[in-house]
């Protein structure tokens, strides 16, 4: 059998980075002494880390935080990543960075893992490693703000548990009723969580059954998004 140098060639190519050479690079890279940098290598998911963390900040800082204050504190408390209960990976745009990070996590065992992603297509490779959560920041607050615009008084948006809103209401209609007497749990399924009366700036969280509303009243409720969108208050 012959191997051609093309062959060889494309061979070392595909091979991982060994621990001695990316600690070479990352001298190169910070300036530190071989002793050092050797910490940093240690591990694979050190070095990951590291990696991720210099491409977004000066290498040198970088470094000296996980040397200094970061050691010390985990060396303190004895912990080492598989002891966490939760990991969060957030490596700005290298999705190269995040899905290897991700991958040497999961091999440790143990945390549940958030990730955020740059883009939808990130997201999906992410759940296909069946991490605990993939996010897209910039794709959640777009979503939400679309729904703040378009339900004014709207709080907060939950899509993972079936489109759960939690937003303010202010009584007009319901004026001299009680919530007895509206019983919007068994018509609508809609649950409200506090009062805040005409002219005050505190809430009532968990108000009685039998408190009357007023005109002005605020009320913050809970339910199904298009439960809530159905109240006239």
């Amino acid at each position: 059998m012959t191997i051609t140098d093309e062959e060889f060639s494309r061979w070392q190519q595909e091979l991982p980075e060994l621990p001695a050479a990316r600690m070479q690079r990352f001298i190169a890279m910070t300036g530190l002494p071989e002793p050092e940098a050797e910490v940093l290598v240690q591990s694979r998911a050190m070095a990951d880390f590291f990696e991720a963390a210099a491409a977004k900040a000066d290498a040198r800082k970088v470094a000296n935080f996980i040397l200094g204050p970061l050691l010390r504190e985990l060396n303190a408390r004895s912990l080492h990543v598989q002891d966490l209960d939760w990991v969060v990976i957030s490596v700005g745009e290298g999705v190269e960075q995040s899905l290897s990070i991700t991958l040497n996590v999961q091999e440790l065992g143990g945390p549940k893992i958030w990730v955020k992603a740059s883009n939808e297509e990130h997201k999906k490779i992410l759940q296909r490693l069946h991490v605990d959560r993939a996010i897209v920041p910039e794709m959640e607050a777009a979503v939400m703000a679309a729904h703040q615009l378009c339900h004014p008084g709207m709080l907060d948006l939950i899509p993972k548990y079936g489109g759960i809103a939690i937003q303010e209401l202010r009584v007009d209609n319901w004026h001299g009723r009680t919530l007895v007497d509206l019983n919007l749990i068994q018509s609508f399924g809609v649950m409200v969580m506090g009062i805040r009366p005409a002219g005050e700036r505190v809430f009532q969280f968990v108000p009685p059954a039998l408190t009357v509303l007023h005109k002005g009243d605020t009320l913050v409720v809970a339910g199904r998004a298009d439960a809530v969108r159905k109240l006239e208050p």
